[in-house]
């Protein structure tokens, strides 16, 4: 009893085998490879996954190789004939007659299986076997032993080795002559790239640069020169950074001290993290939150402080918009505390407070079908802000109050998109009572920024940076934000949270600050913006005040020309007051007298010693700036209730 049923086992083992393996084998004999069985639970079965893996890449490319080489023989290669071939070409006679996509799926299945967790003891529901059943190609065919493998590959000895890794050595005149001839074809193309806004250069600024790269200082700012670096001299850095430097007061070591000891004090304090909303809610005023979406999809923040007097006359309840600035947000308006931020002053004369925030912010950044980890949701520039974001951030205040008319009040960022939009759609000259410029960035050929300097398309620094910054959101390493005046900021204030923060950078150090607004500023700035809107402004150096370049070709096909259209000023029907002051890096007097020129109704009034900033931290805003626009406001108002009268 015992012999048979030993024997009875093993023709019962044979059979399930026999089943197993027909069911199973077929679709590795697809690949030509040899099957055996390997127990799941030893160690070589992982290693024998991983060398499964190898063999399919290698015989996959070799398989690619060899479909190539057919390809050539047939004129259409993209005909059905060529692709049923290639299949042919490398599967068996048992699978020759199934589709090619057939096969491909049975292989694409096999190779799907075996990547699959063991543990997961997945069944197969064909054999209604376990996947830890499964055989295993083994990793014969293919695999050269090492003899072979040193036979095959054409070893060099230790000299020649040595000679084939050995740089070559030129002599000095050679290294000179072959650096020159890089650099002459380097000017070529930036020369045939850059045409519209390249400039002539005088004898002494001609780029001679040194062989192996030395440094080059000026007032404490270093610089590589050499055949790959747009600096030759000390003119260079000069004339970059000189405007900027100027401006900034020299702090001695012991004021340095001073002011490092209150940032660190002042970034302790809980109001430092506190976003809008917070901060709001902290000193006891209403805030509501909307969002709006605009006509290509990005969806916007709005922040509202609600007038404190309910009243049923709607038409006394002015609404007042207040549009951030340059890598802003709505924060910005109320970081200052209550009875210096400009926010808090209109909400205490019960006004309607809206504040706007552009995509691309930290509070808008989402969009229908666009993520902001993708490069495609960054394509924007100040142009898609004010003909998309504002119409419809204006007009969902204005449905909201049933108002017909509200204040516009724009800083930096702020007033570029408005004169943008009220230039280009003249309906929403219509929509807007006053408007207010702090700070007017519209003409920048005058500006003191070295980045935007830097950034122009005629700065020997474009290609680089243009490079560096990508396409993207504007991110810039801190290699980059010191190398564009970071190092700068280091020496005059030695404190390296400010030469580190890009706003700072790009706008300057506030002057007349309270030492607790500086950490509150670099923990909310930079808020985010696309790279495009830099360098847009990068272009207006260069140029004038117009729509995004893309370059000729590009330009032809959006805007109809090679090169883009300007915005004009004298469309822009709205009453204008322009607050700018001599040492705004941003919006230098000149610029801002050009513009003021060239609108139909707009008045100008020069703030003492204000930096950029300043007109929105300083906590000499109120009575420089702020009464004088509250002012203005209140005057208008009453002079549209006497002419309803």
């Amino acid at each position: 009893m015992k012999v048979c049923l030993v024997v009875c086992l093993g023709l019962a083992h044979l059979a399930a085998a026999s089943i197993f393996k027909r069911h199973h084998e077929r679709p590795m004999q697809a690949l030509n490879l040899p099957l055996t069985y390997i127990d799941p639970t030893s160690y070589k079965y992982g290693q024998l996954l991983d060398q499964q893996q190898q063999q399919l890449q290698y015989q996959r490319q070799k398989t690619q190789s060899e479909d190539r080489s057919q390809e050539r023989k047939y004129q259409d290669r993209n005909s059905q004939e060529v692709r049923e071939s290639r299949y042919n070409d490398y599967l068996n006679p048992e699978t020759a007659e199934i589709s090619s996509h057939e096969a491909d799926e049975k292989i694409r299945v096999n190779i799907v299986e075996y990547q699959r967790p063991l543990e997961s003891q997945i069944w197969n529901q064909r054999s209604a076997l376990p996947i830890s059943s499964y055989l295993v190609q083994e990793p014969q065919q293919f695999q050269r032993s090492s003899e072979e493998q040193m036979k095959s590959q054409a070893l060099r000895s230790s000299e020649e080795q040595m000679k084939y890794y050995q740089p070559q050595e030129r002599s000095s005149e050679e290294q000179i002559k072959y650096y020159q001839t890089q650099l002459r074809s380097q000017e070529q193309y930036s020369k045939d790239q850059l045409k519209p806004y390249q400039k002539k250069r005088s004898d002494d600024q001609k780029f001679y640069p040194a062989v192996y790269g030395d440094n080059v200082e000026w007032s404490g700012i270093r610089m590589a020169v050499g055949p790959h670096s747009p600096i030759a001299e000390q003119k260079d850095i000069e004339r970059i950074f000189a405007d900027a430097y100027n401006t900034v007061k020299d702090f001695t070591e012991e004021e340095k001290k001073t002011f490092h000891q209150m940032y660190m004090t002042a970034a302790e304090n809980e109001e430092t993290h506190l976003n809008v909303t917070q901060l709001l809610q902290k000193h006891q005023y209403a805030v509501e939150e909307h969002t709006v979406k605009t006509d290509d999809g990005y969806i916007l923040t709005l922040f509202r402080i609600p007038p404190k007097q309910k009243t049923r006359d709607v038409q006394k309840r002015p609404v007042v918009f207040l549009m951030h600035g340059l890598l802003g947000s709505a924060d910005d308006w109320v970081l200052s505390g209550p009875g210096v931020g400009l926010a808090y002053l209109l909400a205490d004369a019960d006004y309607d407070v809206w504040m706007g925030n552009a995509r691309g912010n930290k509070y808008s950044r989402r969009h229908v079908s666009k993520h902001p980890g993708q490069p495609d949701f960054w394509q924007f520039s100040n142009d898609e802000i004010a003909l998309h974001d504002l119409p419809a951030m204006i007009d969902y205040a204005l449905n909201t109050t049933h108002q017909e008319k509200i204040y516009y009040v724009g800083f930096s960022e702020g007033t570029t998109t408005f004169f943008a939009l009220a230039s280009s759609r003249p309906v929403y000259n219509n929509k807007i009572i006053m408007m207010y410029a702090l700070s007017p960035m519209v003409y920048m050929s005058h500006t003191r920024s070295p980045l935007l300097k830097m950034i122009a398309p005629n700065s020997p620094f474009y290609e680089r940076l243009h490079q560096i910054l990508g396409h993207s959101e504007f991110k810039p390493t801190q290699e980059v934000i010191q190398t564009v005046g970071g190092d700068m900021l280091a020496k005059k204030f030695g404190c390296e949270h400010v030469a580190s923060n890009v706003n700072l950078v790009i706008s300057g150090m506030v002057d007349n600050y309270d030492p607790k607004i500086v950490p509150m500023i670099a923990n909310h700035l930079p808020a985010g913006a696309s790279t495009r809107q830099i360098k847009q402004y990068g272009q207006a150096v260069a140029t004038t005040f117009r729509r995004y370049d893309f370059g000729p070709a590009i330009n032809m096909k959006v805007y109809g020309s090679e090169q883009p259209p300007k915005y004009q000023m004298s469309a822009v029907r709205v009453p204008v007051t322009l607050y700018y002051s001599t040492e705004d890096w941003l919006a230098q007097p000149a610029d801002v007298e050009q513009l003021r020129s060239e609108l139909p109704h707009a008045d100008a009034y020069q703030v003492p010693q204000f930096s950029h900033l300043d007109f929105q931290f300083s906590k000499n805003a109120p009575e420089a700036v702020y009464q004088r626009l509250i002012a203005s406001i209140e005057k208008n108002q009453e002079q549209k209730q006497e002419y309803q009268l």
